[in-house]
């Protein structure tokens, strides 16, 4: 009797300390998921880790987290600090019909004019967000809407910026109960071209881009970035331009459009009547709703084609370019880019965006411009243009509307409190790259069937393959092919280390890979 009692406590104990296990890693793994101290995150993880608790466990924890109520209907106006030590503001609008219970859609709203050159005050970010028409598309269609705020040193195509960017979706996703599959991207002007940017580099948050008057290359000239058009292969975009725009008109635009689509692009394209303005947006906001409704990311495309220069922007879903070879490039592996023509009136200088008026007050001159050849200086207030008054942006443009390249101009300016006439001639038209193209690139198309990978590679030196269950069955060997050569033919064993981890990189329900593999050729 006393042996069998002893085996009844010992029995008890371990079935207690098993208990004690289960709930000790839950605790740690909720933990883990609201620290972000790198150094404690390590050690949450060996704990979890430790317990062993199950792949299947540790991937239902993450895609049934609970979130806490919210104040809705309601301008939420916060901080961040970004990767260069400068606090930035950021909004963030919650539906009225927000519910923690239920995945909720995201749109991620990017401004233009991201090159001021001081951080937005607050006052002017209520005032923005109070006229901004994407967020009554929130409210009446029960998104979340995340606005961040840009300047020059933090633009959509520097590492600042684009780290922002990526940060804030992020904290979003911690803190509500988002859908990630339908989480998207877009904005006007600068807004539009990241959108366009973000479609070649960065497309595994989003489900589709909205491209309201942008430029396809912008992302590429201005942020000394790699882009190509394939990628638009693998995410929707919405793209409007307009006729008589003064920046971007659609005459301009629309060889690049053509371009996309034929290297595989996957771009709605729609010209509009109009200037660079957004005076198009009653006709075209119910139309980008029912675009959006109608493409929810695949998490798990069966067919993926990438292309890359450096690995930061070398993943596209579960897919990844690590390494680009130095071998030539296949046949098949054309560079789709295209030679545009600059003719745009641009005198070259940045102004004071504080400034009243009237007249147009000089911040900044640009090297190289005609605005440096004729003496324009910072501080200047251009009052004239030839024999047009110029009180503020909108004369200017009318006086810049009837030059060409090549033609002379002529300003006239306060300087010190006298009038100051000052002459020059704009710079000849010239021709540019619409993609910039310094350094090799690796490409892939890659197509997953029946736990089978098959890659059509060209400079592919390395790749990864991020493996989720829904995408092959873990019981069987997963074998990968790169132009016909079997490179990979085994067994996948999920990590629980690489899951948590990966998970904190994205925090996508969604897409809470079990496994990385990782090839070299």
């Amino acid at each position: 009797m006393k042996s069998f009692r002893a085996l009844v406590v010992l029995l008890t104990l371990g079935l207690w300390v098993a208990w004690l296990d289960a709930a000790r890693w839950e605790v740690d793994l909720d933990q883990l998921l609201k620290t972000t101290a790198e150094s404690e995150q390590e050690k949450l993880i060996s704990r979890i880790v430790s317990a062993k608790p199950s792949w299947q466990e540790v991937s239902d924890y993450l895609r049934n987290l609970q979130f806490p109520e919210a104040e809705t209907g309601k301008i939420h106006l916060r901080k961040t600090t970004c990767s260069d030590g400068v606090e930035r503001s950021w909004i963030l609008y919650v539906p009225t019909s927000y519910d923690p219970v239920h995945p909720t859609p995201l749109f991620v709203n990017l401004h233009g004019g991201v090159s001021r050159p001081e951080p937005i005050p607050d006052s002017e970010a209520l005032e923005f967000m109070g006229d901004n028409l994407f967020k009554d598309l929130a409210e009446e269609n029960g998104w979340l809407l995340l606005f961040p705020f840009g300047q020059e040193g933090a633009t959509w195509w520097d590492e600042v910026g684009m780290s922002n960017i990526n940060n804030l979706v992020r904290t979003v996703k911690r803190e509500y109960n988002v859908d990630d599959d339908r989480v998207w991207l877009g904005g006007y002007s600068d807004g539009a071209s990241a959108a366009f940017l973000y479609a070649m580099v960065f497309p595994t948050d989003y489900a589709a881009f909205i491209a309201l008057s942008g430029h396809m290359g912008t992302g590429s000239l201005g942020g000394d970035l790699h882009t190509y058009a394939p990628n638009f292969y693998n995410t929707a975009v919405y793209a409007v331009t307009s006729f008589e725009d003064q920046l971007f008109p659609s005459a301009k635009m629309r060889p690049a459009i053509q371009m996309a689509r034929e290297a595989g692009g996957d771009i709605f394209y729609r010209e509009q009547e109009g200037e660079h303005d957004f005076s198009y947006a009653e006709e075209e906001l119910p139309k980008i709703v029912h675009f959006l409704e109608r493409h929810p990311r695949d998490p798990f495309p069966t067919r993926i084609i990438w292309e890359s220069a450096v690995p930061w922007f070398g993943t596209c879903r579960w897919f990844a370019i690590d390494r680009i070879s130095a071998d030539p490039s296949a046949s098949w592996h054309v560079d789709h880019n295209l030679v545009l023509t600059d003719d745009r009136i641009t005198i070259g200088f940045r102004h004071d965006d504080t400034f009243p008026g009237p007249g147009i007050k000089v911040r900044e001159i640009v090297e190289g411009t005609a605005a440096e050849q004729m003496g324009l200086a910072a501080g200047d207030v251009i009052i004239r243009g030839k024999k047009r008054k110029i009180k503020d942006m909108d004369d200017l443009m009318a006086y810049k509307a009837g030059l060409k390249r090549g033609d002379p101009i002529q300003l006239t300016v306060l300087r010190d409190g006298q009038k100051e006439l000052l002459k020059g001639t704009l710079p000849p038209p010239t021709n540019y790259y619409l993609f910039k193209r310094e350094r090799p690139s690796a490409m892939a198309r890659v197509s997953f069937s029946a736990n089978r990978v098959e890659i059509e590679g060209s400079r592919l030196g390395g790749f990864s393959v991020f493996v989720h269950p829904d995408m092959i069955r873990l019981e069987r060997n997963l074998v990968v092919t790169v132009n016909g050569e079997e490179v990979f033919n085994r067994r996948v064993e999920p990590d629980i280390d690489f899951m948590l981890q990966n998970f904190l990189a994205n925090r996508d329900r969604k897409l809470i890979y079990v496994a990385k593999i990782e090839v070299e050729i």
